[in-house]
């Protein structure tokens, strides 16, 4: 079969989950929201790409994607590649900031069906405790899906000038508050023009290595 472009890959995957998960294909409109394809012509335009190569195949209205099928020999390929490697990029603190660096240190491999079904994912090494009552503990890795911000209260790994940590995120009276979940620390708070805070993803995901 001919290679996918990543988008493409991510497109066909996307499907694949939702028809296994809801037991009809996707619409152009959830494919879009989900992969962050803003029209619904871009969307089309990576389907018809994935019919061409032989990914999907359509059994009625051929200007429906409720009508697209994940072709048996794009199975066997998806099963193949249902492992994936999550790099792992730095430490990052649960406790004060500490330095997170960028440079890719290793991978952990995952069953795909454990993660996200979108999104750009890298993995962090945890130091310290704040985070205990979340159940993200010392030398745990946090699965983080890039994203420049988050919702309120969720629990975000974000750079503080420069060093990295992981906090619940909460936007309060003009500053950022940065909640650990360790009853016995207390949170950051960043004020306007004192220091620059910089969403580096939402946590999606524990793992932790049993000894």
């Amino acid at each position: 079969m001919e290679p996918l472009s990543p988008r493409q890959a991510q497109v066909l995957e996307f499907i694949a989950d939702w028809i296994e998960r809801q037991g009809i294909p996707p619409s152009y409109r959830e494919i879009g929201e989900a992969l962050d394809i803003r029209s619904t012509n871009g969307v089309s335009d990576h389907v018809r790409a994935l019919e061409r190569k032989g990914y999907l195949q359509r059994v009625g209205d051929p200007g429906s994607a409720r009508s697209l099928r994940v072709t048996p020999q794009a199975r066997g390929r998806l099963e193949d590649d249902r492992v994936v490697g999550i790099p792992v990029l730095g430490r990052v603190a649960a406790g004060q900031p500490i330095l997170a660096t960028e440079d890719r240190e290793d991978a952990i491999l995952v069953d795909r069906g454990l993660l996200p079904s979108s999104g750009q994912l890298f993995a962090l090494t945890v130091r310290g405790d704040s985070m205990i009552e979340d159940g993200i503990l010392d030398g745990d890795y946090v699965f983080v899906r890039h994203a420049e911000t988050c919702r309120e209260g969720e629990i975000a790994a974000v750079l503080i000038d420069g060093e990295a940590t992981i906090k619940r995120f909460y936007r309060e009276r003009g500053r950022i508050r940065l909640q650990p979940a360790n009853r016995d620390m207390a949170p950051i708070y960043v004020e306007p023009g004192v220091g620059e805070v910089r969403v580096l993803g939402v946590v999606v995901g524990v793992y932790r290595r049993v000894h």
